[in-house]
């Protein structure tokens, strides 16, 4: 037969074949909650990460006193505020400061979903911050905004029932890289009249962006995000990444390294990594791989019904800062 007399039906069944395809899901997004709302009682639904952003927007206690867009710094920008939660009646609570991710182009504060309610009713005060995205200003500015919202955090936290002295950093993705770069790196704390001593704790939850240099000759999204944000200079992104400045920052502070089982072996490597040079200068670290986890799942689910590795991040931070267990509270 000839080839051509089949086109007609080949193109027939293409044409039925696009007609009869089920529409992609459009991704949802959610306004963050402003005030605060009852707890949620249902359990988050999985969502394929590549079609559905799943809905970030702060889940707040009952009776937490709520602060949103802060500035903590001088003349600051939008990108350049903190919103702050703390349990009803708290007294000399331990803080967490939590840096977003989003590949240093993108992400926002509000994106903090169970965490403030979930951490509030530990007896845990929760901070989340913005800082300069890549589009605004480039590196060193993130890390230079994270610097200065420790500091404003350090000098006002009392105000809210915060204890000062008991300091915890916490990102995610590319906040990993942002906090841990803070506290090992003593430049950025160093501009604001701080230095490591002052955190208790570095939290890494799910990141790999710790050697820049390894990240951009391996390739994928990452690279490009590295040279809009650092340049196209090796040095910098040398210069740049946690791993070339362990034990630079005497003493460090202790460190968790937490990583997503699903399609994140990468960071596990990179992590088990950096614990290993980080013992070997001298500091305190743990690695855990969260069970059941992807990336995006790992920074989600943090607080949500039915979740356990909250739990983990609890029980680090009340380790670090000699906060009281739940069974030891009065």
């Amino acid at each position: 037969m000839n080839p051509l007399s089949r086109t007609p039906h080949l193109l027939a069944a293409l044409l039925f074949g696009i007609a009869a395809a089920p529409l992609l899901a459009q991704p949802t997004t959610s306004r963050p909650a402003t005030t605060a709302s009852a707890p949620v009682t249902t359990s988050p639904t999985s969502q394929p990460e590549a079609t559905t952003k799943p809905d970030l927007s702060p889940v707040v206690a009952p009776g937490s006193v709520v602060k949103r867009d802060l500035p903590y710094v001088p003349n600051a920008t939008d990108q350049q505020t903190l919103d702050l939660y703390a349990p009803a009646a708290a007294k000399a609570a331990p803080v967490v400061i939590f840096v977003h991710g989003g590949e240093w182009t993108k992400g926002d504060k509000s994106e903090v979903r169970f965490k403030p309610k979930f951490l509030n009713e530990e007896g845990l005060i929760f901070v989340s911050i913005n800082y300069r995205l890549s589009g605004k200003a480039k590196h060193p500015a993130q890390v230079e905004d994270v610097a200065a919202a420790v500091r404003w955090v350090r000098d006002h936290v009392a105000d809210y029932g915060g204890d000062p002295q008991k300091l915890v950093l916490m990102g995610h993705s590319a906040g990993c890289h942002l906090v841990t770069l803070v506290g090992l790196d003593p430049r950025p704390l160093a501009k604001v009249r701080l230095t490591a001593a002052d955190l208790k704790g570095v939290v890494s939850w799910s990141g790999g962006a710790f050697d820049l240099v390894e990240k951009v000759k391996s390739g994928g999204m990452y690279a490009d995000y590295i040279r809009i944000n650092f340049g196209a200079d090796e040095s910098t992104w040398r210069d740049a990444s946690p791993i070339a400045h362990i034990g630079e920052s005497k003493p460090m502070p202790p460190f968790l390294f937490a990583s997503a089982e699903k399609g994140n072996a990468a960071s596990q490597t990179i992590s088990e990594k950096m614990a290993e040079l980080i013992r070997a200068a001298g500091g305190t670290v743990r690695t855990v791989v969260l069970p059941g986890k992807t990336h995006s799942a790992a920074n989600h689910d943090v607080g949500a019904p039915g979740d356990t590795t909250g739990q983990t991040l609890v029980r680090f931070v009340r380790r670090v800062t000699g906060a009281p267990t739940p069974d030891a509270r009065p």
